[in-house]
């Protein structure tokens, strides 16, 4: 099971985000040369909807970060890696259950800046339970 791969770098990624509130590098390269390979053995998400998912959340959020600021570069980069692996449908699944705990939080907390990828694990999570559920 391929999706179990994903697995590593994303909680790295959670982990140190939340404890330092930066994404290691090594976490969405990781991701983006398990993606890279998997594209090549797995028949889904095809390379369209691979590149889509690389580009259009990657440039948004570049966007959103150029003009507003509160999102990091670690951010974009492993929300953009993870576009590629698992597409813009799925990617759209998980940000669905990321963003929606992310925003509680942040509003919990009163926090402008928050760990991103925690809850972006959080949202792989929820899209690997329902693949394997149903």
């Amino acid at each position: 099971m391929v999706l179990l791969l994903y697995t590593i770098p994303l909680l790295w990624a959670a982990v140190i985000d939340y404890r330092k509130r930066i994404i290691p590098d090594w976490t969405w390269i990781a991701l983006l040369l398990i993606g890279i390979a998997s594209a090549f053995l797995l028949p889904a998400p095809n390379l369209d909807e691979r590149i889509a998912g690389l580009l259009i959340p990657g440039l948004c959020l570049l966007l959103l970060a150029s003009k507003y600021g509160g999102v990091g570069g670690g951010d974009i980069k492993l929300t953009a890696a993870m576009g590629f692996c698992f597409g813009l449908d799925t990617l759209a699944f998980i940000l669905f259950f990321a963003l929606l705990p992310a925003c509680i939080y942040a509003a919990v907390t009163r926090q402008r800046s928050i760990p991103l990828a925690v809850f972006l694990f959080i949202g792989f999570v929820f899209s690997l339970l329902s693949r394997m559920l149903g």
